[in-house]
């Protein structure tokens, strides 16, 4: 690791103690000041969005309005953090929160507002120092992100560092680093992971690494459902910022007897699909982010060669986006890249399947475990749901991209440990501390 970087989490550790020495109630009045700072900057913010990562206006609007939202919603959540007496055969226990140190935010290209501040604010208002590195495509919007949050704190408890690859394998296994938390696909986490593995094979601290890694959600259809905000929640949990979201509906699941009636609401909704220049309010999908589309393309046309059907979209022409949803062969699925894996693009497969059993099944074959959104079905179906699948989150009768600062994304298996945990419960250890 460059001396520069060393310099920069070094700068962290030695702001960190005046952050913790903060009260919890005078951190809050500081996650505030910064809430005003990134609403004053918010237009500037969005227009460095849409510039940096081709994102919609509109999209990247809703970006800054879940960042605003959530750092509203963080005074809820530090209650959590509050000590309070618990129970003791004798004497008295009190249960206290405190920071790890310094935090290691690894921040990802297709969410450069949301992401950052989740990550930087929780990590300070749990008493963390906290060093950020944004993607490279982006960091023109998180830089300002951060800069604007970063104001009210004590001088060098928010650092962002721009480095490569070997810059990040460096930071994972600084000794001035107390605890990771990296939003990147699974391939890239599993790597961190195994860097950290060899690192403490050598003898290295172990720290906390807390990643928030790929998705591959499911949507389930069911008899009872409305399914015109079925076709809506579809089309906007699919296909929005380019389907690169990590909680985007990748799956749709619907039942044999209403998929007649849904397959043409789904192609009068993708009709609606705004294609156009990323800056004009109008547009929903523009080029998106610098993902590779060869990969997503690969991927539907061998669900296309492998017996699907497209039944949404067109064939795109080179450069152009096109959203697009394939009917798939049920018999073939497991071989599908575009049924196993997260594609970072707006295509999806869909299923049709014969009850609320099959498409639970259906929906638990996956690696991945993030969220389901569920339209229709009776209590049972919800409350089988809820029993079989390893997510960390369920809507029922919501789309995916329902946007609520206390409905925390997060995911188990190949999409994280936490499941959905605020970061801020996630950046403090528990003390007990006994008095008899």
């Amino acid at each position: 690791m460059t001396g520069s970087l060393a310099r920069r989490v070094a700068e962290a550790g030695r702001a960190q103690p005046e952050v913790a020495a903060l009260t919890l109630d005078e951190r809050l009045v500081r996650v505030a000041r910064s809430r005003e700072r990134l609403a004053a900057a918010g237009a500037e913010v969005v227009a460095d969005a849409v510039r940096d990562a081709g994102m919609p206006r509109k999209f990247a609007e809703r970006e800054l309005r879940s960042a605003l939202l959530l750092l509203e919603a963080l005074a809820v959540f530090a209650d959590a953090l509050r000590p309070r007496r618990v129970p003791a055969v004798s004497g008295s226990t009190t249960l206290e929160w405190h920071p790890f140190g310094v935090v290691l935010g690894l921040h990802s290209a297709n969410s450069p507002i949301w992401v950052p501040t989740v990550v930087s604010m929780s990590a300070l208002l749990a008493g963390n120092g906290v060093v950020c590195r944004p993607s490279r495509r982006v960091s023109r919007t998180t830089n300002g992100v951060l800069s604007s949050l970063a104001d009210p704190w004590p001088v060098g408890a928010l650092q962002v560092i721009d480095c490569d690859r070997d810059g990040v394998a460096g930071l994972l296994t600084d000794p001035g680093i107390d605890a990771i938390v990296a939003h990147a696909s699974t391939a890239t986490c599993v790597r961190h992971l195994g860097i950290l593995a060899d690192a403490y094979a050598r003898g290295t601290v172990m720290r906390p690494y807390i990643p928030e890694a790929s998705g591959n959600d499911a949507l389930i259809v069911l008899p009872g459902a409305d399914l015109a905000a079925a076709a809506r929640a579809i089309t906007l949990g699919a296909f929005s910022n380019a389907g690169q979201l990590c909680f985007s509906a990748k799956r749709i699941l619907v039942h044999d007897a209403l998929w007649p009636r849904l397959q043409p609401m789904l192609v009068a909704e993708a009709t609606r699909i705004v294609v156009g220049d990323p800056d004009d309010p109008a547009t929903d999908l523009a080029a998106g982010l610098a993902a590779d589309q060869t990969v997503a393309e690969a991927a539907c046309a061998a669900a296309l060669a492998a017996g699907g059907e497209l039944v949404v979209g067109r064939s795109p022409r080179p450069g152009e986006a096109v959203p697009r949803l394939v009917l798939l062969p049920r018999a073939r699925l497991g071989e599908l890249e575009l049924w196993r894996t997260e594609i970072f693009a707006p295509i999806r497969g869909v299923v049709r399947v014969t009850d609320a059993r099959d498409a639970t099944d259906l929906a638990a074959d996956t690696r991945f475990g993030i969220g389901v959104s569920v339209f229709g079905g009776r209590a049972e179906d919800h409350a089988h749901i809820g029993r079989t699948l390893r997510v960390g989150r369920i809507l029922i009768n919501e789309s995916p991209l329902y946007q609520d600062p206390h409905l925390v994304v997060g995911g188990v298996r190949d999409s994280g440990f936490g499941g959905a945990r605020p970061k801020l419960e996630q950046l403090a250890y528990a003390r007990r501390v006994h008095t008899a």
